[in-house]
C-alpha cells in the first residue's frame, strides 16, 4: 500500500478544503453547519472550471496554479465580506470525507487494475494519459491521430489535475483519483442530507449518516430478491423467479436455472451482472459505478449532482426579500455546476435545470420575485378559491420552469469550448416514448426504496387532522388517473406520477419539505427513461446509453430522499415510542391507546430497517468477494503492477515508447471492443491513427472504417501503399505486439522500407521509427 501517496494526496485535498471553505459559507450560509461539507466539492468545482477555461488556451501546472490562485482570490472576497467559516466543523466534514476516501482507496488496493474487460478503464486512462502533456485543451484525440477529442473530457482532467498537483504517476493517481470523487459524493451526502434533516428539527448527524449510506454505499432491489429467490425452493423460484432475473435471461442470454445457480447465491456471485435487470438497459447507482473503476462521467459527477441539490436547498431556504442572493444561487451557483456538467458529463446538464426548477417552484419565494418589482407584481396570481388556487400554482410551476432556463444557458456558456464550439459525439437529438419497462422489473429493482417513500409521505400527509371534499376528490381522481395508465400499458409511468403528486402536494402544504423536493427529482428522473430518450450510438439498442447515465443520477438523487426521509422517520418514531413508554409507566394513557400510537412509530422504524437490509447486500457481497480490506497492507493502487508481472515484455516496449514524449503512432485497429488491443496508445498517451471501435459512435462508423482498412493495409498490404498511408497520418512510429501479430498473419518488414528502421525489439515488440523526409 503506497501510504505517502495517501498522506501526499490527502493534505492537498486538505489544504484545497481549507482555501475553498469561506466560498462554500457564503453559498451556503443558510443552511444548518453552513455547508462546511462542501468546502471541497466547491474548491474542485471552480478549480475544474478555471482549469478547463485557461487550458483553451495553455494547459499545464501553471495552470492548474492561476487556477487555484483564482479559488484562493474568490475565497478572500467572500471571507471580507464576513462570510468566516465554522473551521471546527469544515474540519469535522473534512474527517467524514477522510473516511470515504480511505474506505474506498483500501478496497480499491486490492483491486487495482487498468483492465480493458467489460468496462473502459481503456479509454479513460489513454485519455488522462493524454491530457497530461497536452500544451492546451482539448487535447488531439488519442484513439483519432490529427483531431480533436469529440468526447466530454471533464472527468480525465480532474483527475490528471490532481495528480500533476500532487506529482503523482498516472498509474496510481487514477485510483487515488476515483477515490477522491468517491468520498466527494460521501461527504456531499452527508452533509446535505443532514443538513435537511436538521432543518426540520432533526439530528443533522443521524441525517448523514443516512444519506451517506443510501447515496454512496446501498443499491437497488436487485440483489436481495437475487439472493432470497436463491434460497426459495427450486420449483417456486423457477415459477415466480424470471421479473427478478429477465435481464440476466434477456441480456446475458443465461437460461432462468442458469441465473439462479450463478447470482442467486453467493459462490459464483458476480457484481457486474447486478446492473442488468431490464431489457436494453443498464440500471446502475453510484456505489455499483464505482467499483466498476472506470472514470466515466456519469459516476465521478455524481459528487456534483448532490452539490447542485444542495444549493437548490440554500436557494429554497433564502427568504423572498434577498433577491440578489437567489439570483447568485440560481445562476451563479446552479449555472457554474451546469458549466461542470457541460464538459464533465453533459447528461447532467438538464438536471442542474430542473433541480433549479424544482427549487423555485417549491421555495416560499414566489418565483416572480427574482423579477424586477415592477414586473413581478403582475406576474403573482391571486389565490383565493379552488380554482384560483389551482391556476396559481400551476402558473408558479410554469414560471419556475421558464426562470430555470438561463442556468442551461449558463452552463452552455462554461462549457462552450466543448460544447458548441468544440465537437460533440455524433447523435440523431431526442426520441420520444421508448420501449416501456415492465411494472414488475421496475419493481424489482426501485421497489424499497418506493415502499419507503410510500410510508415517509403517508406519515406527512396524517400531519392534519380531517379530510376535505377536495382532498377526497383528488384522491380519488388519482386512483382513477393511475388505474386507467395501468390499463393503458403506462404502469411505471402512472405509478411514478402518483408519487411525484403527493410529494408535491406535501411539498406545497409544508408538510414534508426538501426531503419531498428531492423525491420529486430523483422519481422524476425515473420517470423521464419512460417518456424520452438520447437518440446516440449504439442506435439498435434504443434506451441503453440514457438508462446508463441518468438511472444512476436518478438514485443519486432519491437516494438523498431515503435518507431524509429514513432519519426522519426513525427519530420521529422513536420519540413517539418513548412518549408512549413514559406515559404507560405514568398510567397517563390505556394500553389500547398506547398501541394505537405505538404500533405506527414502531411500523415507520421497521421499515427503515428493512429498507437498509434490502439495499445493502451489494455492497457486502462485492466488498466480499472483491477484496480483504482487514489486510490493507497486501494491497496497492497500482494499476499497471498486474500488467508488469504479466506482460512484462510488453510493458517494456510501452514504457520505452512513453518516454518518446506523443508521437503520432499506427496500431492495430481494435474491433472487439473490450480487449486487450490499442495498448500502445493507452499506455503511452501517443495519438494513434485509429484506436477502439468507440470511434463509431463519435465519428459515424464510415470515419472508423476508413481509418481501420488503411491500417489494415499498412501492416499487411502492398508496400507501395505503405509510403501513401504513413505520409497522410503523419506517423512517427509503427507499433508490432502481440495485438497486431495475432490480428495480422503476415506482417510487413517495415525495415525493408526506406525511412523506417527498428527503434526497439524484445522479442515481444518490434517498434519501428519513421523518418518522413526519407520516406520514398
Amino acid at each position: 500500500m503506497e501510504y505517502v501517496l495517501l498522506v501526499t494526496w490527502s493534505l492537498v485535498l486538505a489544504l484545497l478544503t481549507a482555501i475553498g471553505a469561506p466560498l462554500s459559507t457564503a453559498v451556503f450560509a443558510r443552511l444548518p453547519r453552513r455547508g462546511a461539507a462542501f468546502s471541497l466539492p466547491v474548491a474542485l468545482a471552480v478549480l475544474a472550471t478555471v482549469v478547463f477555461l485557461l487550458g483553451q488556451v495553455t494547459f499545464g501546472l501553471h495552470t492548474i496554479v492561476l487556477g487555484i490562485l483564482v479559488l484562493w482570490g474568490l475565497s478572500a472576497l467572500a471571507y471580507s465580506a464576513g462570510y468566516v467559516p465554522e473551521w471546527k466543523t469544515v474540519a469535522s466534514a473534512y474527517g467524514v470525507f477522510l473516511g470515504g476516501f480511505l474506505l474506498f482507496a483500501f478496497y480499491v488496493a486490492h483491486t487495482a487494475a487498468i483492465t480493458p474487460q467489460g468496462g473502459e478503464q481503456f479509454l479513460h486512462y489513454g485519455l488522462t494519459n493524454a491530457l497530461v502533456d497536452a500544451g492546451s485543451l482539448p487535447p488531439e484525440d488519442f484513439w483519432f491521430a490529427g483531431e480533436p477529442l469529440r468526447y466530454y473530457y471533464g472527468t480525465q482532467l480532474q483527475v490528471a489535475t490532481l495528480s500533476m498537483l500532487t506529482g503523482t504517476e498516472l498509474r496510481y493517481g487514477y485510483y487515488l483519483g476515483l477515490a477522491t470523487f468517491y468520498a466527494v459524493l460521501f461527504v456531499s451526502a452527508y452533509g446535505l442530507v443532514g443538513a435537511v434533516v436538521e432543518e426540520r428539527g432533526r439530528p443533522f448527524h443521524l441525517g448523514g449518516l443516512f444519506g451517506a449510506v443510501f447515496v454512496a454505499l446501498a443499491g437497488t432491489s436487485v440483489t436481495f430478491l437475487r439472493q432470497l429467490f436463491g434460497r426459495l425452493p427450486a420449483e417456486t423460484a423457477r415459477q415466480y423467479g424470471e421479473p427478478v432475473f429477465r435481464g440476466l435471461i434477456e441480456e446475458r442470454g443465461m437460461s432462468l436455472s442458469e441465473a439462479l445457480a450463478s447470482q442467486g447465491g453467493t459462490g459464483d456471485w458476480l457484481w457486474f451482472y447486478e446492473r442488468y435487470a431490464i431489457e436494453g438497459g443498464l440500471h446502475e447507482f453510484p456505489f455499483y459505478s464505482f467499483i466498476k473503476a472506470d472514470l466515466h462521467g456519469h459516476t465521478l459527477s455524481t459528487g456534483y449532482i448532490v452539490l447542485a441539490a444542495a444549493v437548490a436547498f440554500s436557494y429554497y431556504l433564502t427568504p423572498s426579500e434577498e433577491r440578489y442572493r437567489r439570483l447568485g444561487l440560481l445562476y451563479g451557483g446552479l449555472g457554474l455546476v451546469a458549466g461542470v456538467f457541460g464538459f464533465m458529463n453533459t447528461w447532467a446538464l438538464p438536471t442542474a435545470v430542473g433541480l433549479a426548477w424544482l427549487a423555485v417552484a417549491a421555495a416560499d419565494a414566489h418565483p416572480a420575485t427574482l423579477l424586477p418589482s415592477a414586473v413581478a407584481d403582475s406576474l403573482v396570481l391571486p389565490e383565493r378559491g379552488l380554482w384560483n388556487r389551482l391556476s396559481a400554482e400551476a402558473w408558479r410551476v410554469v414560471l419556475a420552469a421558464a426562470l430555470a432556463v438561463p442556468v442551461g444557458i449558463v452552463g452552455v456558456a462554461i462549457a462552450s469550448p466543448f460544447l458548441v464550439f468544440g465537437q460533440v459525439p455524433t447523435n440523431e437529438g431526442i426520441g420520444f416514448l421508448p420501449p416501456r419497462t415492465p411494472l414488475d422489473t421496475f419493481l424489482v429493482l426501485y421497489g424499497g426504496i418506493l415502499a419507503l417513500f410510500a410510508g415517509y409521505l403517508g406519515s406527512r400527509s396524517r400531519q392534519r387532522s380531517g379530510v376535505s371534499a377536495v382532498h377526497l376528490g383528488a384522491g380519488v381522481a388519482l386512483v382513477v388517473g393511475v388505474l386507467v395508465g395501468f390499463l393503458a400499458s403506462f404502469a411505471v409511468a402512472s405509478l411514478l406520477v402518483a408519487f411525484l403528486l403527493v410529494a408535491w402536494w406535501l411539498v406545497r402544504t409544508e408538510r414534508a419539505g426538501f426531503t419531498a423536493v428531492l423525491l420529486v427529482a430523483g422519481l422524476g428522473l425515473l420517470l423521464a427513461l419512460e417518456v424520452v430518450h438520447a437518440r446516440v450510438y449504439p442506435f439498435d439498442r434504443v434506451r441503453w446509453n440514457t438508462t446508463l447515465k441518468v438511472a444512476v443520477q436518478g438514485w443519486t438523487l432519491a437516494g438523498l430522499a431515503a435518507g431524509g426521509a429514513s432519519a426522519l422517520l426513525v427519530s420521529g418514531g422513536v420519540e413517539r415510542l418513548r412518549a408512549v413508554r413514559q406515559a404507560v409507566d405514568a398510567d397517563d394513557i390505556s394500553t389500547e391507546a398506547a398501541v394505537s400510537r405505538g404500533v405506527p412509530a414502531a411500523l415507520a422504524v421497521a421499515l427503515v430497517v428493512a429498507l437498509v437490509a434490502t439495499s445493502l447486500p451489494f455492497a457486502a457481497l462485492a466488498i466480499h468477494k472483491n477484496a480483504d480490506i482487514l489486510t490493507p497492507s497486501d494491497g496497492s493502487l497500482d494499476g499497471l503492477a498486474v500488467h508488469d508481472q504479466f506482460k512484462e515484455a510488453e510493458m517494456e516496449g510501452l514504457y520505452w515508447l512513453d518516454d518518446r514524449g506523443q508521437p503520432t503512432i499506427a496500431e492495430s485497429p481494435t474491433r472487439r471492443t473490450y480487449s486487450w488491443s490499442s495498448s500502445a496508445s493507452v499506455f503511452t498517451g501517443a495519438a494513434t491513427v485509429v484506436g477502439w471501435d468507440h470511434q463509431e459512435g463519435y465519428r459515424g462508423e464510415a470515419a472508423f472504417d476508413r481509418r481501420a482498412t488503411a491500417i489494415d493495409a499498412l501492416y499487411t498490404g502492398p508496400m507501395a501503399n505503405a509510403t501513401a498511408i504513413l505520409d497522410r497520418y503523419g506517423v512517427e512510429y509503427i507499433y508490432v505486439g502481440p495485438t497486431e501479430r495475432e490480428n495480422y498473419e503476415n506482417i510487413n518488414d517495415f525495415d525493408e522500407l526506406p525511412g523506417v528502421d527498428e527503434a526497439f525489439s524484445n522479442g515481444a515488440v518490434t517498434i519501428y521509427e519513421v523518418n518522413a523526409t526519407a520516406l520514398p
